[in-house]
């Protein structure tokens, strides 16, 4: 009985120090590069695609770091190949560490590889275990490699400006998520569309630098970019999918020239059935403040703030209107329109949906209704 008690005591002992002895099968910290962000590019030779990705530098995120003073705490490796693994693995082969994919939050598309298709590299990222479909999408303008060394003014690195594009909700945001699923369902989405420049900096001691903006949005088709839009129309996109965060709108009436500041921002998406075929109410709501008006408004002059209202409605309307159209002409659902059919009507939308491409850019009826509430006129009271 003793020699019984002894031996479980040891074995509890050993099942404990088993436990602590660590994680023997994983890579220690100081031992992987994390990808932030990955830009993908057509290659210069046909079949061929270019791969950057860039990656913080441990030992120049400090003042006391080995780099140097002056040097940027990140660098970009590029490599190209026949495909994104090909590619990769040739980047892996020059580096000191392993590849860490959890902390890439934004993929970058130059134009030219947009038009001929994104599906192998979403292929390849919805394979990717570590890869997070929350991470976003965008399209530049040229090469994507070149937005890599845009200058991060108000940020630590490019990286992080890409990152906060999204997060700050100011323009459209996309996520892997919804071009995943968009793809499944046979409809199309839209992205942000960036554009660098050269661009005479104070905070850079005047120097030319690389700037980079939002200027629009790409329309997407069964993965492959078959058009763009303006920034207006964008930003309309992005009010309807709810991803807008303020806006501001500038009209001129018969009377008034004003500007405003919206906010409150929400968007409904109905469908209802005419004539047997699907018709979609598209509704953007939101609260305004103006900002200026000329000439200067009355004290309760309630029509002069409903007409500047009226205008504001048919602005926005106009703007949401001419993306979708924009978006039929190349037969791309930019809203998930059907995602809302198979919703409210699983019938009809079994019927439609292998023909919906086709239905899109011929038979699609929708209308887009605005509804802008000005609550203040200046500091006056609300209305």
């Amino acid at each position: 009985m003793k020699t019984l008690m002894i031996t479980i005591k040891l074995s509890v002992v050993m099942i404990c120090v088993l436990l602590c002895s660590g994680c023997w099968s994983k890579v220690e910290i100081n031992e992987r590069t994390f990808i932030t962000v990955m830009y993908i590019d057509k290659g210069e030779k046909p079949g061929e695609i270019e791969v950057s990705l860039s990656m913080p530098l441990p030992n120049r995120l400090s003042p006391e770091g080995t780099g140097g003073p002056g040097k940027n705490p990140y660098a970009l490796v590029s490599a190209t190949a026949i495909n994104i693994g090909d590619a990769i693995e040739k980047i892996q082969t020059d580096l000191t560490r392993k590849l860490s994919w959890g902390h890439t939050r934004v993929v970058v598309f130059g134009e030219a590889y947009a038009r001929e298709g994104i599906q192998d590299t979403m292929e390849w990222i919805s394979r990717e275990p570590l890869f997070h479909l929350s991470s976003y999408i965008m399209v530049a303008k040229g090469k994507a490699k070149d937005v890599a060394d845009l200058t991060p003014v108000f940020e630590e690195t490019p990286s992080d400006v890409l990152r906060e594009f999204a997060t700050e909700q100011n323009m459209l945001k996309t996520q892997m998520l919804s071009v995943l699923t968009a793809d499944k369902m046979n409809q199309g989405f839209a992205a942000p569309l960036l554009q660098s420049r050269a661009a005479t900096m104070a905070s850079e001691n005047n120097e030319r630098k690389k700037w980079v903006s939002q200027v629009g949005g790409a329309l997407f088709k069964q993965m492959k970019m078959v058009d763009s839009i303006p920034a207006d129309e964008t930003r309309a996109v992005a009010w309807a999918n709810r991803k807008l965060d303020t806006e501001s709108i500038s009209v001129k009436t018969n009377r008034e020239k004003a500007s405003m500041t919206v906010y409150n921002m929400n968007s409904k998406i109905k469908v209802r059935l005419v004539k047997g075929q699907p018709f979609f109410d598209i509704t953007l709501m939101g609260k305004a403040e103006l900002n200026s008006v000329i000439p200067i408004l009355k004290v309760k002059d309630i029509v002069g703030v409903r007409r500047i209202e009226q205008h504001a409605d048919e602005k926005v309307s106009a703007d949401l209107t001419q993306a979708i159209r924009a978006g039929q002409h190349k037969e791309a659902d930019i809203l998930m329109l059907g995602y809302r059919l198979e919703w409210a009507y699983p019938k009809i939308w079994e019927q439609l949906r292998p023909v919906w491409k086709d239905y899109v850019k011929n038979d699609l009826q929708f209308h887009v209704h605005a509804q802008i509430n000005i609550q203040f006129v200046g500091s006056e009271s609300s209305f």
